[in-house]
């Protein structure tokens, strides 16, 4: 094993897979992937994996559509099998009293989308009600719906990515232990892993909210904070044979896709469903209370889903920054890039994640402007203003905004 690389990768989840599988097919030189664990085991393990490619400002939708088309062919653009299932994505925006605008703004929105390409509508509540008669849309007068939209299997697809990167030459080292930037006259100059010290003159850390402690050493303090998301799977009635479509419902306050055959994975919103908490010592199952809340939460959409059954369960982590939007580029270190503080939002964005990075390492233009992701964005006067005039008010809260 050589001891010196041309780039670095540290984390195997979705996004430094995506990176290092856009790097080798870049053949940007001798790259090579870290992972503490085995790929996959942080959060895009325990993610939905849902691939709206609703939003209320253009880079993220940008970024959604890039990474939503190659996960749609993905055997084209990867190779293997990411386990995409083509199903309709339906966004409900909160119209109780004192947010009676989100129904403009959805309007413009979705204006917005297909401006960009992005198959998208304005459809009512009862027009949803007529391709799906099981649902209860009484509080939806209007909602976006993204007919071929989908979902991946989350654990395939990192793995499927991994993979493909090692095809195109990059070398994959899992169990490699908690990494340490090794920085010199402010250059990165390597690494300091499990299997002892590599020499890297490019190294791109996407390790979510662990990035921090990597970071803080170095001098640069990212704003990002680990809060712990709960799903619940739920087996339903025979009467909801059929799949439901994939929900991302801030009226409701619930999200919800197909699982597999007669399941749903369902999140609730709220508050006290976001728990603030130390990524290395959290409790990655349910709390006992989770079932019902789930159950409860998507009757409101789905009422017959009330006399649905709970099987199993688990905790993830969404590594959160304090505007919601990712923090992604070149950092003041020279040689040492950042992709990190997605939001609970950034698997359907992680390929074009990969491929905007790749093309920044080796000095080409990026398919998608990365600017307004600049890890260093919250040191500046105005980082909390919105990214539109379009964005929305919630009365629940998801952890991040559309």
């Amino acid at each position: 094993m050589p001891a010196s690389y041309d780039i670095a990768v540290i984390g195997g989840g979705i996004v430094g897979a995506s990176t290092a599988w856009a790097l080798g097919q870049r053949k940007a030189g001798s790259v090579a992937l870290f992972e503490r664990s085995v790929i996959a085991a942080g959060a895009s393990g325990r993610t939905g994996a849902l691939l709206r490619r609703h939003y209320s400002n253009e880079p993220e939708a940008r970024l959604a559509m890039l990474g939503q088309s190659i996960y749609r062919d993905w055997p084209d653009h990867v190779g293997g099998e990411c386990g995409f299932v083509p199903e309709g994505v339906v966004v409900t925006v909160d119209s109780s009293p004192g947010h009676e605008r989100n129904l403009d703004l959805l309007r413009a929105n979705v204006a917005m989308q297909n401006r960009l390409g992005i198959n998208s509508q304005v459809v009512t509540g009862d027009g949803l009600q007529a391709m799906q008669p099981f649902l209860a849309t009484d509080d939806i007068p209007l909602a976006s719906w993204e007919p071929d939209s989908g979902y991946v299997n989350s654990i395939a697809a990192t793995r499927s990515m991994a993979e493909a990167a090692a095809r195109s030459g990059v070398e994959i080292h899992e169990q490699a232990g908690d990494t340490k930037l090794v920085v010199e006259s402010g250059r990165v100059v390597g690494l300091e892993t499990a299997e002892g010290a590599m020499a890297a003159d490019v190294v791109v850390l996407a390790t979510g909210p662990w990035c921090v402690n990597q970071l803080t050493p170095l001098g640069i303090d990212l704003p990002i904070t680990a809060l712990r998301v709960q799903i619940a799977i739920i087996q339903r009635p025979l009467e909801l044979s059929r799949d439901h479509f994939i929900f991302i419902d801030t009226a409701a306050g619930v999200f919800t896709r197909p699982w597999g055959p007669g399941t749903s994975l369902v999140g609730v919103g709220g508050g006290d469903q976001h728990d603030e908490v130390d990524p290395d010592d959290y409790t990655p199952g349910n709390d006992p209370s989770y079932p019902t809340a789930a159950l409860s939460a998507i009757a409101r959409r789905i009422p017959a889903m009330g006399r649905g059954v709970y099987l199993h369960g688990h905790a993830g982590l969404y590594d959160m920054t304090p505007d919601t939007h990712p923090v992604i580029g070149r950092t003041r270190i020279e040689g040492l890039y950042v992709a990190a503080g997605f939001s609970g939002a950034g698997f359907k964005k992680a390929p074009a994640v990969g491929l905007c990075l790749a093309a920044e390492i080796t000095g080409d233009q990026s398919p998608v402007d990365l600017t307004p992701f600049d890890p260093h964005r919250f040191e500046s006067p105005g980082w909390d203003k919105p990214w539109s005039d379009t964005e929305y008010t919630f009365s629940s809260d998801f952890g991040h905004k559309l």
